[in-house]
C-alpha cells in the first residue's frame, strides 16, 4: 500500500520535521498517501494539506494502522513543489493512562507516497531533510509546547522497520474541528486568575490571536468546572493539559497534536480581549441523524448535554472521558450508550473501525479487553463491559439493518462464549473480575471512593450471558448457519433454566432485592412469565422507596427505563426522567451541567466535588436514557432492522406538554411525537417514501401508516393513578 520507508529522526525527538522537495510534470491528478507511528500533519508549498485532525487515527497498532489519502492536484505546481511533514508522537509513541505506559513504542516515525496520475514519483526515505519544529513538544494528556521564536536544528533521518502487512486504508471519517465556539464570559477568580468561559464543556483546543506589539510566551491550561469561583483542575490527575507558546509579533496560534476536554481556560502571560480567544471544537465529523426537542427547556439542556457528551467523546474512538489522563475506550461505557450515539448521529463507520479494533485485540483465548485500543491489557469476561462484542454489533444491525455488523464479529462472539464458559462452575459464571453495577449509589454506606453497586457481580454476568447467548442465537441464524443457530439456542435455553433454579424461589421471589437486579431480571425476560407483573410491581416500589431517585450504575440505568415502561410503570419512568433533586438527570443541569457526568454525586449539592480522583463531568454513560426517549416518548421505533419498517408510538410523558424527534434512517427521516393544548393532545408523524410503517397510539390498535406527514388529535385523557398492566 505505501512504498516508501517508515522515517524517524536518529536524536528521538518527540516531535520532529521531515521535507522535501519533488518535482510534478504534466501531470492531471496527484495524490500523497501517508501514515505514521505517532500523528501527523502535511504542508505542500506552505498550505495545509486536508482538514483533518491527529490522523492516522487510534487502532490496534500492532495489528493495524491505517493510511490516509489526499488530492492535492489543486495545491501542486508546475515543476518543484515543497512536501513538509510535522510528526508527533500521538497515541502511538506517547505515553498513556494514569500509569504513563508506552504501549507501542517510543520513536515516532512517518511513511508518504507521492504519486502523480497513479504513478509513485516520490516516496519518503533517508535522503529527505530532518529538523526540530516550532512545536517542540507535544503529547496527548500534557499539551503542547511551541516556541515560533527558535531556531530550528537540523535533525538525521533514519529508516525504522515496520511490518506493512498492517496497513489498510482509512475506515471512517476523520476528526475535523467541526465548530467554533466564542467566549461567553471572561472572568477574575478569588485567586486573580484570568479565566475564559466557553460556555460548554467540549473536547478540543483553543486558538488565540496576539497582535503586532506583542512579545513572549502565552500559557493555556484547561478545566471542566470552577469550585469556590477558582480554576479547578484535580479532577484531571496528571494531566497536565496546558499548552504554551512563545512567539514575537501577529500571529493566530493553536495546537496541532493534542486535545482537551475543558469548558474554561486560565490564560497567562497576556490578557487578550474575548474575541481574539475561540474554542475549536474537535470530534470524528460524523453526519447528525437525530433531533429532538421539547417544551422543559431543562430537558432540552440535558439533550444537549447527551449530544456533546457524544461529541467529546467520540475523538477517532468511543472514550470514558476527555480530559484526564485516560481518554481510553472503555467497552462498557460505549455498549450502554451504543444506541442512543447511532440515533443522535451516523455512526456507522466511525463503530467498524473500533470494533475492528476490538477484534484486533480479543485474546487468543477468546477474553476481551476492558478498553479497545488494549493500552492496558486487562481482558476478561465482564457483565457489561466484555459483551459489548455481541450486544454492540448486536445494536448496530437494528440500527442500521447492515449484515456485516455480525458477520464481521460473529468469530470473536463464539470466541468469546467460550471464554465466558470457562469461567462457570455447575453452568453459572462464578468466578473473574468484575465491574458490576458500576458506580451505583445503592450501598447503605456509601464510602467516598466507593465504585462499586451492592447487586451480585456474577448474577449480572450470568444475565448478560444469556442476552449474549441469545445474540449468537440469532446471528447465527441470520447468517444461515443453521448448526450454530441450533448449539446457541439450546446453550441459551439451558442457562436460562439454571439461573431461573438459582436465582428465584418456587414461589418467584428473586434473590437479589436491589433495584439494579429487578432491572435486568425484567429486562432480559429471566423472570419466569408468570412471575413478572409481581416483580415489576416490587420494582416499582423499590423506585418511590429511593425517593423516585436514580441509583443505580452503568448496568441497570442503562436498561431501568424499559423494564418500567415495558411492564406497565411508563409514569414512574417519567417521573425518574423529569427528577429534579439529588440524584438524577435534571439535578445536573440545574447544577450547571453542560454534558453528562460519570457519578451521580460528582458535584454535590453544595457545589463541592466529589473527591474521588476518578470524577469526570464528560462521560456520557448516563446519557444512555436518551434512547428511550426517542423510542418511548417520542416514538421512534424500528419494527424491523435498519427501520426498513417503523413503528411510531409516541406516548405523553407527565411534565412534558410537547415532545418531537426526528431521526434520519438509513431509508429516510422519520419524525414523530406529541403536543398537548386545550385539552387535547395532538400527535405527529412523517414517514419518508417506501418505508412500511406502523402507528401505535396509547389504548388503540396499531395501524399501518402511509408515507408523509400525519397529524392525529385524541381528547387529553382524565389523569389517574397508573396501573400495571396485567
Amino acid at each position: 500500500m505505501l512504498q516508501g520507508k517508515f522515517i524517524g529522526v536518529k536524536e528521538g525527538a518527540n516531535t520532529f520535521v521531515l521535507e522535501h522537495n519533488f518535482t510534478v510534470r504534466n501531470a492531471k491528478k496527484v495524490t500523497v498517501r501517508a501514515t505514521a507511528q505517532g500523528v501527523y500533519a502535511m504542508r505542500l508549498n506552505g498550505v495545509r494539506v486536508g482538514d483533518a485532525f491527529l490522523a492516522p487515527g487510534w487502532t490496534s497498532y500492532q495489528k493495524t494502522l491505517q493510511v490516509q489519502e489526499y488530492d492535492v492536484t489543486s495545491m501542486v505546481r508546475e515543476g518543484e513543489n515543497l512536501l513538509i511533514i510535522a510528526v508527533s508522537e500521538g497515541w502511538c509513541c506517547g505515553p498513556l493512562a494514569w500509569h504513563r505506559q508506552f504501549a507501542y513504542g517510543r520513536q515516532p516515525a512517518v511513511c508518504a507516497d507521492i504519486l502523480a496520475d497513479g504513478e509513485l514519483i516520490d516516496c519518503t526515505g533517508t535522503g529527505w531533510n530532518a529538523r526540530e519544529s516550532y512545536i517542540r513538544t507535544s503529547g496527548i494528556y500534557d499539551g503542547e509546547t511551541q516556541d515560533l521564536t527558535a531556531p530550528c536544528k537540523k535533525l538525521t533521518p533514519v529508516a525504522l522497520r515496520f511490518d506493512k502487512r498492517t496497513l489498510v486504508p482509512q475506515m471512517c471519517e476523520p476528526v475535523r474541528t467541526t465548530q467554533t465556539l466564542p467566549v461567553k464570559q471572561v472572568i477574575r477568580t478569588p485567586r486573580g486568575e484570568l479565566v475564559y468561559d466557553f460556555g460548554q464543556n467540549l473536547a478540543g483546543v483553543v486558538q488565540v490571536r496576539t497582535g503586532a506589539d506583542f512579545e513572549g510566551t502565552l500559557t493555556l491550561r484547561f478545566a471542566e468546572i470552577l469550585v469556590g469561583g477558582n480554576f479547578y483542575t484535580d479532577n484531571l490527575r496528571s494531566a497536565k493539559a496546558t499548552d504554551t507558546f512563545t512567539v514575537k509579533g501577529e500571529a493566530t496560534l493553536s495546537p496541532e497534536f493534542t486535545f482537551h476536554g475543558f469548558r474554561y481556560m486560565k490564560l497567562e502571560g497576556a490578557e487578550l480581549p474575548p474575541e481574539c480567544v475561540t474554542a475549536l471544537v474537535r470530534h470524528t465529523d460524523m453526519k447528525r441523524t437525530g433531533s429532538l426537542e421539547t417544551d422543559d427547556a431543562r430537558f432540552n439542556r440535558l439533550y444537549q448535554n447527551v449530544v456533546w457528551g457524544q461529541r467529546g467523546n467520540f475523538v477517532d474512538i468511543p472514550t470514558d472521558c476527555p480530559q484526564r489522563d485516560e481518554r481510553l475506550g472503555w467497552t462498557g461505557d460505549i455498549n450502554a450508550f451504543c444506541r442512543t450515539a447511532a440515533y443522535n448521529y451516523d455512526i456507522r463507520a466511525f463503530m467498524k473501525k473500533w470494533l475492528k479494533t476490538l477484534r484486533d485485540d480479543q485474546g487468543a483465548d477468546g477474553k476481551i479487553p476492558h478498553v479497545s485500543p488494549d493500552i492496558l491489557g486487562w481482558k476478561g469476561t465482564d457483565a457489561m463491559w466484555c459483551d459489548a462484542v455481541t450486544m454492540v454489533p448486536w445494536t448496530l444491525y437494528q440500527m442500521y439493518g447492515d449484515l456485516s455488523f455480525l458477520s464481521e464479529n460473529f468469530a470473536a462472539m463464539k470466541k468469546f462464549v467460550a471464554a465466558r464458559e470457562r469461567a462457570m462452575e455447575d453452568g453459572l459464571v462464578a468466578r473473574g473480575h468484575e465491574y458490576g453495577d458500576w458506580l451505583a449509589l445503592d450501598r447503605e454506606i456509601m464510602e467516598e471512593d466507593s465504585c462499586f453497586g451492592r447487586t451480585d457481580s456474577y448474577f449480572l454476568t450470568n444475565v448478560l450471558h444469556s442476552n449474549t447467548l441469545k445474540i449468537v442465537a440469532d446471528t447465527a441464524k441470520l447468517l444461515g448457519e443453521e448448526a450454530a443457530e441450533k448449539k446457541y439456542r439450546k446453550k441459551y435455553e439451558t442457562h436460562l433454566k439454571k439461573m431461573r433454579r438459582a436465582y428465584f424461589t418456587q414461589t418467584g421471589r428473586l434473590a437479589f432485592d436491589t433495584v439494579t437486579a429487578q432491572v435486568v431480571a425484567l429486562h432480559f425476560g429471566i423472570v419466569p412469565e408468570k412471575y413478572r407483573s409481581d416483580l415489576a410491581k416490587k420494582l416499582n416500589e423499590n423506585i418511590k422507596k429511593h425517593g423516585t431517585r436514580v441509583t443505580t450504575g452503568f448496568i441497570g440505568t442503562t436498561f431501568l427505563m424499559y423494564a418500567l415502561a415495558d411492564n406497565g410503570y411508563f409514569d414512574t419512568a417519567c417521573k425518574l426522567l423529569l427528577n429534579e433533586q439529588f440524584p438524577g438527570w435534571l439535578y445536573e443541569v440545574d447544577m450547571g451541567a453542560t454534558t453528562v457526568w460519570e457519578r451521580w454525586n460528582s458535584l454535590m449539592p453544595d457545589g463541592t466535588p466529589n473527591p474521588n480522583g476518578m470524577n469526570s463531568y464528560n462521560h456520557y454513560a448516563y446519557g444512555s436514557v436518551m434512547e428511550f426517549v426517542y423510542r418511548r416518548i417520542a416514538g421512534i421505533e424500528a419494527a424491523a432492522p435498519g427501520f426498513e419498517k417503523a413503528e411510531i408510538c409516541p406516548r405523553p410523558c407527565k411534565g412534558l406538554a410537547h415532545v418531537h424527534a426526528e431521526y434520519d434512517s438509513v431509508h429516510g427521516r422519520i419524525g414523530a411525537g406529541y403536543a398537548e393544548k386545550d385539552g387535547e393532545i395532538v400527535y405527529t408523524a412523517e414517514i419518508p417514501e417506501g418505508m412500511e410503517a406502523y402507528l401505535s397510539l396509547p389504548g388503540e390498535e396499531r395501524v399501518p401508516l402511509a408515507a408523509g406527514k400525519h397529524t392525529f388529535v385524541r381528547r387529553l385523557p382524565v389523569q389517574e393513578e397508573e396501573k400495571p398492566q396485567k
